[in-house]
């Protein structure tokens, strides 16, 4: 039988190959065929380079400003030629930006109202003490900017920025889940949806904090280029998980390594390795060498949640990326995510998520797609 690797990798070059035979329209990027040794994605460009222009309020989150970053110099380097132009600059009359950490320092390229011609989208990155900035002078460019652009984002606490200007009126918008109530009382107009790592309404993006503007960037490129190659950059910056902007902050991933019982913390990682097992309560109570009484008791209390839970969360979360990355059918996505059948998977996703998985499905193909 061959390996799991194998099989996803070789589900992957067929959605490649399908990618390629799809007439884009104009401006948008062309994932073309690659053969079967090779593990970066060619493109054609059919427009320009996009321009993404990264306004910085110093002094900024360091990690809000470089993982967005990051992304795109990663999907310039695996299209092997400039996708992105990035240009950064700045609300201050200085150039050298300071984090807001005190760790590393960088340089803009000149003063927001210095920046001339067209854009494809405006990213703007500030930190805690930042937040609060009152400029009119640059809540009118962003006015502005919003008009003309495709795409207006914010990184955590920088849609403070965007709501003192009054583009999120009536608007949709979050950002990192200790600012929100804050967010709400100090801009009432705006409905501030607390979990979701990113939200879209119209064509302004905001997200929740620190890693979630990585997030946020990939959800750019797949828009540009395509699921694949979002998934290729992903892959490359080691992220466990490309999560959609719907996911909740504090996912059961992350939950799994907040547990301070090494043996806990052990046995989820396990969990994870094991999902085609039975994984009942009292198996994992043995293998914690547990009562199933207590076993439930101290899992709760060091996971938040029950292990059932927990086990039906893991599962749910396993089928999803193979929604997202393979073609396989729901039978064998639900066999290998440990779901007894596909009605079951089916309840599963109904519970957690709203939605059936073949309609989960269905978006994230209809996303990769536009």
């Amino acid at each position: 039988m061959p390996s799991v690797d194998l099989r996803q990798r070789s589900v992957e070059i067929r959605q490649r190959r399908r990618c390629a035979l799809r007439q884009r329209h104009a401006g948008e990027i062309v994932v073309a065929p690659v053969s079967s040794t090779s593990r970066k994605p060619r493109l054609r460009r059919h427009a320009t380079s996009r321009r993404v222009v990264v306004v910085v309020v110093p002094p900024v989150d360091e990690l809000d400003l470089v993982g967005p970053l990051q992304v795109f110099n990663s999907i310039n380097r695996l299209a092997g030629r400039t996708i992105y132009t990035i240009e950064v600059v700045t609300r201050s009359d200085q150039m050298i930006v300071d984090g807001e950490g005190g760790v590393l320092t960088f340089i803009a390229r000149h003063h927001f109202s210095k920046v001339e011609g067209a854009c494809d989208s405006v990213l703007v990155v500030c930190g805690l003490g930042s937040r609060s900035v009152r400029d009119s002078a640059l809540s009118a460019w962003l006015t502005k900017m919003a008009a003309k652009v495709r795409r207006l984002g914010a990184v955590c606490v920088g849609v403070f920025l965007l709501a003192e200007a009054g583009l999120l009126n009536g608007r949709r918008a979050t950002t990192h889940w200790r600012y929100g109530r804050e967010l709400a009382a100090r801009h009432p107009a705006v409905r501030v949806e607390h979990d979701p790592l990113w939200v879209k309404d119209g064509n302004i993006y905001t997200s929740a904090g620190i890693s979630a503007g990585i997030d946020l960037a990939l959800a750019w490129v797949e828009e540009d280029c395509g699921a694949a190659l979002a998934h290729e950059a992903a892959r490359e910056l080691v992220l466990f998980l490309r999560r959609p902007g719907g996911q909740p902050q504090v996912s059961v991933s992350l939950a799994s390594q907040a547990s301070e019982m090494a043996s806990i913390g052990e046995l989820q990682i396990w969990i994870a390795e094991h999902l085609e097992r039975r994984l009942s309560v009292e198996e994992l109570a043995g293998r914690m060498a547990m009562s199933v009484r207590n076993f439930e008791r101290v899992f709760t209390r060091e996971v938040g949640t029950t292990p059932s839970q927990y086990v039906l969360q893991t599962r749910v979360e396993a089928a999803r990326r193979l929604l997202e990355r393979s073609d396989g059918g729901l039978k064998r996505v639900a066999a290998s995510a440990g779901f007894g059948s596909v009605d079951v998977m089916r309840r599963a996703f109904v519970r957690l998520l709203g939605i059936t998985p073949r309609r989960y499905r269905e978006l994230a193909e209809a996303s990769a797609a536009d």
